[in-house]
C-alpha cells in the first residue's frame, strides 16, 4: 500500500506519533546522559571529596597527638607526663573513630592497598609511643642527674624512630589524599566531558528530530494539499462548462475518492450533454424535413 492510500487522518497520527517518538529519544538520551553527570557528581560530593576531608582531618589529629608526645617528652614533673599521656590516649580515641568513617569510603584496590599500609604503619608508630609512654612514665625527677639521663633518652627516642615512625603515617596519609584528590579531578573532568558530550548529542538529536519533523510535515502537508488543488482547478473548469478537463486520478484517501468523484462527474455530465445535444440535433433535423 502506497502513503498516498493512507487516509488522511492516518496520515497526520502518524506524523504526530513519529513527532513524539522522535521527542521521546531526545529525553530517553537527555535522561541517559545526565545520569552518568549525576554519577560522577555523587561520587565527587559522597564520596571523594568526604574521602579528602577526612584524611585531612587525620593528618591534624595525628600533628595534636604528636605535640602532647612532646608535651610528654619535655615534662617536668609527673602529674605533666600523666596529662600529657591522658591527651595522647584521647588523640588515638579519636583517630580510630574517625578511621570508622572513613574506611566505608575506600574504593578502588589503590586506595585498599595504601591503607593496608597505614594501617600497618599506625602500629608501628603505636608501639613506639607506647615505648616512649612507658619511659616517660618511668622518669625519675628526684634527682637533676637520673631526670637529665632518663630524659636525654626519652628525646633521643623522639626524635628518632618515633619521629621516623610518625613521618611514615603522615605521608601514607598525604598519600591517601593525594590519591583523593586526583580522583575528584579526575572524576569532575569526566563529568566536564560528558557534559559536552551530552550538549553535542542533544543538539545533534534536536537537529535530526526537526529535520524529520519538517519532511513529514511537508510530505503530509504535500499529500493534502496538492490533491485538493487539483480538486479545486477540476471543479472550477467543470462549472465553466469545460467537460474535457484534465482530472489526474486519485488514491484511496478521502481526496482521492473526492478527484475519482469528480472525474466520474466530468465523464456523467460529458454523456448528459452528449445526449442532449444529439436529442437537440435530432428534432432540429425532423423540424427541417416538416
Amino acid at each position: 500500500m502506497r502513503v498516498s492510500d493512507l487516509r488522511i487522518g492516518v496520515k497526520l497520527g502518524a506524523g504526530f506519533l513519529a513527532v513524539v517518538l522522535l521527542t521521546t529519544v531526545l529525553g530517553l538520551i537527555a535522561l541517559v546522559q545526565m545520569a552518568r553527570i549525576n554519577a560522577n557528581s555523587e561520587q565527587i560530593a559522597t564520596n571523594l571529596l568526604p574521602s579528602v576531608e577526612k584524611t585531612g582531618d587525620l593528618r591534624v589529629l595525628y600533628n595534636r597527638m604528636r605535640r602532647s608526645e612532646a608535651g610528654m617528652v619535655t615534662s617536668r614533673s609527673q602529674p605533666e607526663v600523666k596529662a600529657f599521656s591522658e591527651q595522647v590516649a584521647l588523640r588515638a580515641k579519636d583517630i580510630a573513630q574517625l578511621e570508622s568513617t572513613y574506611e566505608p569510603l575506600i574504593d578502588g584496590d589503590k586506595e585498599r592497598e595504601i591503607y593496608a599500609a597505614y594501617k600497618q604503619r599506625k602500629a608501628e608508630y603505636a608501639d613506639m609511643q607506647a615505648k616512649l609512654t612507658e619511659i616517660a612514665n618511668g622518669v625519675d625527677f628526684s634527682t637533676a642527674e637520673t631526670l637529665e639521663i632518663t630524659g636525654d633518652a626519652l628525646s633521643m627516642m623522639y626524635a628518632g624512630e618515633s619521629e621516623a615512625a610518625f613521618v611514615a603515617v603522615a605521608e601514607t596519609l598525604g598519600q591517601m589524599q593525594k590519591l583523593n584528590s586526583e580522583s575528584a579531578l579526575q572524576a569532575s573532568e569526566e563529568a566536564r566531558q560528558v557534559f559536552n558530550m551530552a550538549r553535542a548529542s542533544l543538539l545533534i538529536t534536536m537537529g535530526v528530530c526537526v529535520l524529520l519533523a519538517a519532511l513529514l510535515g511537508v510530505g503530509i502537508t504535500r499529500a493534502v494539499t496538492r490533491p485538493a488543488d487539483h480538486a479545486v482547478r477540476a471543479a472550477r473548469a467543470i462549472a465553466e462548462g469545460n467537460l474535457t478537463a484534465d482530472v489526474p486520478p486519485g488514491g484511496k484517501d478521502e481526496m482521492g475518492q473526492l478527484l475519482n468523484a469528480l472525474r466520474d462527474m466530468r465523464d456523467n455530465l460529458a454523456r448528459v450533454v452528449s445526449g442532449v445535444r444529439g436529442n437537440a440535433e435530432g428534432v432540429a433535423s425532423a423540424s427541417s424535413q416538416i
